[in-house]
């Protein structure tokens, strides 16, 4: 699309490289030699995130949140207006098929965010499972809204300067809607704007003359990611992992009754654990460790780093990794093959659970 072109020329200009999804959408993942720069902005400052590559399906009528309830993990009905959660789809057996995040945009219109790349399957299980229920679900993408991240401790302050408001909400940038919604990404602040394709370059426009706001790109995403303790789906699990074992236990809701996977969830939770689990690891900085590194334990393999930061926190660096559950409830430090003295320590994920 012509829109996809202009948004694209702002990251072009600044030396950005982009990664192409679906239909065209493109997402920027690094800036040049940035990194250090958009990193800090993400700290310190604002970064504006693109994630236009985000397929944004609404669904809106009187049965819209009571179909979303039974497709996905979380409890949809719970949300206020202008709330967003974290959600999956799961197959019947109860294992992972999608990750994705889910807004309340009005009384009767829930809004699925999916992954770069995973909207075209997400919007056919959708599609394929509606069948009589009265709501209507269309892709806002085509002609309506794409989504813009801020990210860090600027973010609420520039889009206030906008005219957007403190609290989750639908408001008026010259004369259009923009929905935003805060959803911390750990401790560190974000922002979800859902903005009207009419305005978004004005929007960027508008963030890029603020003082300390610019645009940063996937890699100095996953650096912030990384540092708080959040798994990435398709880096950290997979379609071959169940929501306990990456640790998104807070993923799920376990009273409000039946969705596809809930019977394998809930006798997991209530009468066993799964065989692995995402840890956080803290692994200093003159290890030999990198991203897809086997770990070990008594000489034992038990898992592997899945993802690795490059932030140095006090001589230390974070990273995260799927082990076997036995090993992630000790305290033992593990080590790697070609190193007789295990180093790296583990803790609990932030959304663990159980």
């Amino acid at each position: 699309m012509e829109i996809y072109k202009n948004i694209d020329a702002f990251h072009l200009n600044s030396g950005g490289s982009l990664q192409e999804f679906e239909a065209g959408a493109r997402l920027p993942t690094n800036y040049s030699d940035r990194l250090t720069e958009e990193i800090n902005l993400l700290l310190h400052g604002c970064g504006l995130f693109d994630l236009k590559a985000c397929w944004l399906i609404a669904m809106k009528g009187s049965d819209a949140g009571t179909f979303l309830q039974g497709m996905v993990t979380s409890d949809v009905l719970q949300l206020e207006v202008g709330e967003t959660q974290s959600s999956l789809i799961c197959g019947s057996k109860g294992k992972i098929l999608h990750h994705m995040l889910i807004l309340r945009s009005m009384i009767d219109e829930w809004i699925v965010i999916c992954d770069p790349g995973e909207g075209r399957a997400v919007g056919t299980i959708l599609h394929n499972f509606h069948v009589r229920e009265d709501l209507e679900l269309r892709l806002l993408n085509n002609s309506e809204m794409l989504r813009i991240d801020l990210i860090g401790p600027h973010a609420e302050s520039i889009l206030n300067q906008l005219g957007g408001a403190k609290d989750n909400s639908e408001w008026k940038f010259t004369e259009t809607t923009i929905f935003s919604s805060t959803y911390e990404l750990g401790e560190s602040s974000r922002i979800i704007n859902l903005v009207n394709i009419g305005v978004i370059e004005k929007f960027i426009e508008q963030i890029l003359k603020q003082e300390n706001a610019d645009l940063i790109g996937l890699e100095a995403f996953e650096e912030i990611r990384i540092a708080e303790g959040i798994p990435r789906a398709g880096v950290d699990y997979s379609i071959d992992n169940f929501p306990q074992e990456a640790a998104l236990g807070d993923h799920i809701s376990y009273s409000k009754g039946c969705y596809i996977g809930q019977e394998p969830h809930a006798r997991m939770y209530h009468r066993g654990h799964p065989n692995w689990l995402s840890v956080w690891l803290r692994i200093p900085e003159k290890s030999s460790a990198v991203s897809g590194s086997t770990l070990f334990y008594d000489g034992k393999e038990i898992g592997k780093i899945t993802s690795l930061g490059s932030l140095n926190n006090n001589g230390y660096y974070r990273g995260i990794a799927m082990i076997r559950h036995e090993i992630a409830k000790e305290k033992s430090l593990l080590g790697l093959e070609s190193e007789p003295s295990p180093y790296i320590e583990h803790e609990p994920l932030p959304g663990t659970i159980g």
